[in-house]
């Protein structure tokens, strides 16, 4: 499916194979690891001006990321919110919050004045269908309908939902990791790939940024000075495996320790990559809790580390024996 995508994205803008590949590498990096390949192509296709059928591409949930614009999902309304009247010394008006789930996880939709009336006749159990652009909303993904977005019920059937999503982040030994499966996994950091872990992004919509004669280009904002993302990888071992770890931005901080700000000033000052890198407490274990994929672009399965937590020995203690008690 994904090679398809990409030969077809090839053919249709008269692009090297090559390049395509590299725009869509570039696109997950921009979307911290949190979509597809197949999802990556489509968006890069999207960019390009390219209409790509996508019948049977609708996103799981779980890949819906900030800064998307048509995204089509379809899951189960869990929780209708009460209709919420504001009022502010700007304007007034009338909100509504429904959450909408799939076997992959939960998502916020939000409506609000006149796209209230876009919910009539759905209530809590019915499947939906949902096309729309999402937003951040203090760091999760949130779906906006627009003036070109909609609300329809279907047919189909989704069981169960709610207990998949409660079961995303099970503990797993990284030998029993599955693709496409959220999981999290206690373990040390073994090794740190020595690369340059900075790269450059808008400030107004994180989009990764284009290095021209002019300056640093965004293609929605223009010229502007760039702000900076993270990616770090390495290997990460629990004693029944390793497994190749990918970080983006909010999980580099975590294991760096220091915000990104601070970490680009160290960079700045001492001019070499060991010293950021050298902030990562080689040996020490984590809780990571994140999804194993296959990059394609790489042939290669990844850990995508979407939080990393320090360990809990309390919490811990508690996990063994619930697994003990279940056995």
């Amino acid at each position: 499916m994904f090679d398809d995508l990409v030969t077809k994205i090839s053919v249709s803008s008269q692009l090297d194979r090559t390049e395509v590949m590299r725009m869509v590498e570039e696109k997950q990096v921009e979307l911290s690891g949190l979509i597809s390949d197949e999802g990556a192509a489509y968006l890069v296709a999207k960019e390009l001006g390219l209409e790509l059928k996508r019948d049977a591409e609708r996103l799981n949930i779980e890949n819906v990321v900030p800064g998307m614009q048509n995204v089509d999902v379809t899951g189960k309304a869990v929780r209708i919110f009460p209709v919420r009247e504001f009022k502010t010394e700007k304007a007034e008006g009338r909100v509504c919050n429904v959450i909408v789930a799939d076997q992959t996880g939960p998502i916020r939709l939000t409506l609000w004045n006149e796209e209230i009336t876009k919910l009539e006749g759905v209530q809590i159990g019915d499947v939906v269908r949902i096309r729309g652009y999402v937003r951040d909303n203090q760091g999760s993904p949130e779906i906006r309908l627009g003036r070109r977005g909609s609300i329809e019920k279907t047919e189909d059937v989704m069981e169960d939902v709610m207990n998949t999503a409660k079961r995303a982040m099970e503990r797993s030994s990284i030998k029993d990791l599955a693709e496409g499966f959220a999981r999290s996994v206690r373990a040390p950091i073994l090794q740190i790939f020595e690369s340059n872990v900075f790269f450059e992004t808008c400030p107004e919509c994180r989009k990764r940024l284009k290095d021209t004669d002019e300056g640093w280009l965004c293609e929605a904002h223009g010229v502007v000075e760039p702000d900076y993302g993270l990616i770090i990888s390495g290997i990460i071992d629990d004693g029944t495996a390793s497994v190749r770890a990918v970080f983006f931005t909010g999980a580099a901080e975590k294991i760096l320790g220091m915000a990104k700000t601070d970490a680009k000033k160290l960079f700045d000052r001492k001019k070499k990559m060991e010293a950021v890198l050298s902030q990562i407490p080689l040996g020490k274990e984590f809780v990571f809790e994140g999804k194993l994929r296959r990059n394609t672009i790489f042939d290669r399965t990844e850990f995508v580390v979407n939080d990393v937590k320090e360990v809990d020995v309390k919490q811990e203690i508690k996990t063994m024996m619930g697994r003990m008690g279940n056995g």
